[in-house]
């Protein structure tokens, strides 16, 4: 059956998408002739639909928000689900209630034979991923999508899903939101630095994203922001995910705005052993050509 995809926005949000869809596809064909049950998560699964609710209960990150972000839309269950070769099961996460009951409407209207292949469950992300994560994986392989709206994803769940050596992850990661938490002055709130700690399980962050200079005639040091700070992000994500996965994206995607300032970077990284450098060679393919525009 057709996907409707038209609300589900564009600019950086499809090209996230796309770079979803194509992964999927050849996941699924790389293991179409395996024995192992095929699982997609998302753990941010919204509604389906345009109306996904503001952040208004994370006061922190609402002035991180543009306007144009505004538009940020989920489309990706319903990609899922229309992967061919199929995935056997979906599990889609959702904290809202009425977001969980649109995508429930979506998915039978768009998908009635699919139904009782999905798992909506309604939470937090972190906790749900934690507990799904602690299940018997030796049978399983699934693809994970995390595509939080802002810093809500926690280290200790980016951990455990490394930890099934089952699982490959595509993460957004909200670079933008991240730069503007980093004041040039280094002073950091203590708030932003417990939140960025948490996101990226260690605060060596703060060592990594400033320099700090020789003291002046007046024996005062200074400390100053690192030049070309979205790269540094890039260089630093990935080396935290490579302490975890076997393997992790050394160039994540960057998603850009209409004015081309950079968003996010969509990060990939795999699990398992035997199967993270046919992963990586997939999800190098699709990011590389999505980085030079094609």
């Amino acid at each position: 059956m057709a996907i409707v995809t038209k609300n589900f926005g564009g600019g950086w949000s499809d090209d996230k998408l796309n770079a979803l869809r194509s992964y999927l596809t050849s996941y699924a064909n790389a293991l179409s002739r395996s024995s192992f049950e095929r699982i997609y998560i998302d753990a941010f699964a919204g509604a389906g639909i345009r109306d996904v609710p503001q952040e208004t209960d994370e006061q922190l990150f609402d002035e991180l928000q543009s306007k144009e972000d505004e538009g940020y839309r989920h489309g990706s269950p319903l990609i899922a689900l229309g992967t061919d070769p199929p995935f056997h099961r979906f599990i889609f996460i959702e904290r809202d209630a009425a977001s969980i009951a649109k995508l429930k409407e979506q998915v039978t209207k768009s998908f009635p034979s699919k139904i009782d292949d999905v798992s909506f469950r309604q939470g937090d992300a972190n906790g749900l991923l934690q507990a799904l994560t602690q299940e018997n994986w030796k049978a399983r392989r699934a693809v994970a999508f995390l595509d939080p709206f802002a810093l809500h994803v926690k280290w200790d769940t980016i951990e455990s899903i490394a930890k099934t050596q089952a699982i490959d992850m595509w993460l957004l990661f909200p670079a933008m939101a991240v730069n503007r938490m980093l004041p040039r002055s280094g002073i950091v709130p203590p708030k932003w630095a417990a939140r960025l700690t948490e996101t990226f399980g260690s605060s060596e962050w703060s060592e990594y994203f400033y320099e700090k200079h020789q003291a002046d005639l007046f024996g005062a040091e200074s400390i100053s922001k690192q030049p070309k700070i979205f790269e540094k992000l890039s260089d630093f994500i990935t080396m935290r995910l490579n302490t975890v996965f076997e393997g992790a994206n050394k160039n994540p995607m960057i998603l850009r705005n209409s004015s081309g300032a950079p968003l996010f970077l969509l990060c990939f990284a795999s699990g398992n052993p035997k199967g993270a450098p046919i992963a990586l060679r997939i999800a190098n393919h699709i990011i590389n050509k999505r980085n030079h525009g094609q």
